[in-house]
């Protein structure tokens, strides 16, 4: 079975300003949708565009509102490692269930040595919760191999438990979860599932689950079972949205087009914003036909 974990939106009003009345109904949203986990503060939610006291104020939030069962992740990486290390302590004290942290994002560590040390250092500041290592170059910019930094956290940081990879390398996906026996490695390009699965994927942490869960879950359902024609038919609706969030402005597309499929979390902060014109047009074709193919699955109750 699939263990899917949705890398959340952060809710914002109108003007840009933090609303955690949205959470509770973001997390019994997912709940329903059976969603394992959710993954707070990420790329997904803006984690860049928050001051420290905005992260802290959403993941107690998400402490208070998650249901019973559901796991919590919390994204703790910052540019200051004193402050990484204050969220990392502090989402230990909100009882979550993993910490994250990507490497230094503005400027790559200058040697494998000195980003293994520096996210050792923010795993410290959670001693008692597991800690995941969050690749995503796309973002960080980061040329060293996850493989190679899963390899030496292990050694470095006894908390060192998980690697979330937002990369399409299935390859090095491969090496990296060699390199940590025991890691649990989650995969979060959402537009690559079917072969991932192929790949022995068993854990994601995605944007699209967030309103696209049960379309994943039937994706998993059909791999597991042999019809893997169905599974990447199932799976369209997931590559279609990668291709146009793409042409249409990434993150703050994606937060609008889970805002259809979901509680409405706002729009994204600067440099995102809300789509307008064309991409909203695109918004709103998206969503009636992802509705259309959760309608297909589980007889729309979660679209």
């Amino acid at each position: 079975m699939l263990e899917i974990w949705a890398a959340t939106p952060t809710p914002f009003t109108s003007d840009g300003k933090l609303t955690l009345d949205v959470v509770p109904a973001q997390a019994a949203h997912l709940h329903a949708a059976g969603v394992a986990g959710a993954f707070v503060g990420g790329t997904t939610g803006e984690f860049a565009a928050m001051d420290a006291a905005e992260r802290v104020s959403l993941v107690e939030a998400w402490q208070a509102a998650r249901p019973a069962g559901m796991r919590l992740g919390v994204h703790v990486g910052h540019s200051d490692l004193a402050q990484a290390r204050q969220l990392a302590a502090h989402a230990e004290s909100c009882g979550a269930d993993l910490v994250a942290a990507v490497g230094p994002y503005y400027g790559d560590a200058p040697t494998l040595d000195a980003l293994v040390g520096h996210l050792a250092d923010v795993a410290a500041a959670a001693p008692g919760t597991p800690f995941g290592f969050y690749h995503i170059p796309s973002m960080t910019g980061s040329a060293y191999r996850p493989s190679e930094v899963v390899a030496a956290l292990a050694a470095a940081a006894p908390t060192a438990a998980a690697v979330k990879f937002t990369d399409g390398d299935l390859l090095e996906f491969d090496r990296t979860r060699a390199a940590a026996p025991g890691f649990h490695a989650f995969f979060g390009r959402d537009e690559l599932l079917p072969a991932a699965l192929a790949c022995g994927v068993d854990r994601v942490i995605g944007s699209l689950y967030n309103g696209m869960a049960p379309l994943a879950h039937a994706v998993a359902a059909a791999f597991a079972r042999g019809d893997h024609a169905e599974a990447y038919r199932l799976h369209a609706p997931f590559r279609e949205v990668a291709a146009v969030a793409n042409r249409y402005g990434g993150i703050g597309f994606l937060k609008a087009l889970m805002n259809e499929l979901g509680p409405d979390a706002g729009p994204a902060r600067s440099p995102y914003g809300r789509p307008d014109g064309a991409s909203r047009a695109k918004v709103g074709e998206l969503a009636a036909s992802v509705r259309a193919a959760l309608k297909g699955v589980d007889g729309g109750e979660n679209g």
